[in-house]
């Protein structure tokens, strides 16, 4: 299962975003396709309190326009929601330990979203924010970098393959 963050939430309801044509049709795609797919409630929750704020974007959104975004995604019968579970507690110690101890500064929103995943055992982002990457146990990727991301494409290997040299004459 691969997981959404806010920014691209953010960047496929924008119009004006010169990222938007790509977001949307990631977000388009990962809807109306058959692998699954997660939203943490925790990035649903910074979606709706970024595009609804004044002074957070040019065009605001009503919360009835931005919970309506969200609720059209919920369509997709490929999407999980990711809320906490009886193992919250035991998550969020582990991702403190498991917390990049070079990065710098303190917890930001990326942590509630970060302890939905362990908890859910979500090991892929999808995401714009390059702090994500600070999880250690997360394989964040940009997809509006490079070419353009494919559910259907197969993961990328987590570990290294090691080939064996042919023996020498």
């Amino acid at each position: 299962m691969i997981a959404v963050d806010a920014g691209l939430l953010v960047l496929g309801v924008n119009r004006w975003a010169p990222e938007h044509a790509r977001a949307a049709e990631l977000l388009e795609s990962l809807a109306n396709g058959e692998r699954e797919w997660a939203l943490p409630w925790s990035a649903v929750h910074e979606f709706l309190a970024f595009v609804t704020h004044p002074h957070a974007v040019a065009r605001v959104l009503g919360p009835d326009a931005a919970w309506g975004f969200i609720a059209s995604l919920g369509q997709s019968p490929s999407l999980r929601f990711l809320g906490p579970t009886a193992r919250h507690a035991e998550a969020c110690a582990e991702v403190l330990a498991l917390r990049d101890p070079a990065a710098p500064g303190g917890l930001d929103p990326s942590f509630a979203t970060a302890v939905l995943l362990r908890e859910h055992g979500v090991r892929e982002l999808l995401s714009t924010d390059p702090g994500m990457a600070r999880w250690r146990f997360l394989d964040v990727r940009d997809p509006l970098k490079g070419e353009p991301w494919s559910p259907a494409a197969p993961p990328a290997r987590r570990y290294r393959t090691l080939t064996r040299r042919a023996a020498r004459a």
